[in-house]
């Protein structure tokens, strides 16, 4: 009796492993949260994807993966966004931040204006005319000649009825320092007014001169009173002086050297035989001489506008 109960005690020993506990066999595919919490150490850029063949058994294990997953979103976001909003410059290793929103940029156009009848630039100041580098001021005492912002020159000539026009810019009445290269030499020339009214504006020239560097009264064109209109193609300049109200004459200039030479002449006039008449006339200077080489009469409509005209025969 005694030998079969020990033997019965030994059996129930070996059934339970005498007290030691089994080695835990771990699955490969089941993911725990120290092993999450590890991979999350790397870098906060990147979002773990886990596995999820194997479902975490334990409430516990499942509430650390979530917030553990939460937590790296949020950080992958939040350094994806600084990433994007810092743009690094790699120039002696300093890191600039600047904005990534659109910027808008103005650009100011630059233009080029033909030498035919160009411009003066409007300043703020109006007794200054500018044209590229150069200016030209209008003082009591003359013309002050400024290039690249620097004086230059004093030109000693009467300004009063230049002054006078500025000052009070009476309608109908042109009157402005006109900077233009009129014989085509490369360098801009001067033309001032002396003589100020409606139908026309009278004044001198001055020719740049290219030695001295400065402007000189224009001997060759002291003959020619009124602003020249530039005609680069043709190399001509053409003056266009009214004589009344319809009747006016336009000359057209060529050059012989430095010499203007008369090319020809459109004339619209009235003969005081035949005072409701307009007549125009063409002349043609290229042979040394003087030739009428057309003759029209101005026709009218019923309302006194000009309709047209006829051509007469020449005399």
């Amino acid at each position: 009796m005694r030998k079969s109960a020990l033997i019965a005690v030994l059996c129930l020993g070996l059934l339970t492993g005498c007290g030691k506990d089994e080695p835990v066999v771990s699955d490969p595919d089941t993911v725990t949260t120290t092993d999450i919490e590890e991979q999350t150490t790397d870098t906060a850029a990147v979002v773990i994807a886990v596995p999820t063949t194997a479902p975490v058994t334990t409430a516990a294990t499942a509430e650390t993966t979530e917030k553990t997953t939460v937590k790296t979103t949020a950080a992958a976001t939040t350094a994806s966004a600084e990433r994007t909003a810092a743009i690094v410059t790699r120039r002696t290793n300093t890191v600039h931040t600047q904005s990534t929103s659109p910027r808008t940029t103005t650009s100011a156009t630059q233009t080029t204006a033909s030498t035919t009848t160009s411009p003066v630039e409007v300043h703020p100041d109006p007794a200054v005319f500018t044209k590229d580098n150069l200016s030209c001021k209008v003082t009591k005492d003359g013309i002050d000649v400024i290039i690249d912002n620097e004086e230059v020159q004093k030109i000693e000539i009467d300004t009063e009825e230049l002054l006078d026009f500025i000052e009070n810019k009476v309608p109908g009445k042109k009157g402005q320092i006109v900077i233009d290269d009129v014989d085509l030499d490369g360098h801009s020339d001067l033309f001032i007014p002396q003589q100020i009214a409606i139908l026309n504006t009278f004044g001198v020239y001055y020719h740049y001169d290219s030695e001295e560097k400065k402007f000189v009264p224009w001997e060759e064109l002291e003959e020619i009173d009124s602003c020249a209109e530039i005609d680069e193609d043709e190399k001509t300049f053409k003056t266009d002086v009214k004589l009344s109200e319809d009747e006016y004459e336009i000359k057209i200039f060529g050059w012989d050297g430095s010499k203007p030479v008369l090319r020809s002449m459109t004339k619209q006039y009235r003969i005081p035989d035949e005072p409701d008449d307009l007549f125009i006339d063409t002349f043609d200077y290229t042979s040394g001489e003087e030739v009428r080489v057309k003759h029209e009469r101005v026709l009218f409509d019923s309302e006194g506008n000009i309709a047209g005209t006829e051509e007469l025969e020449l005399s």
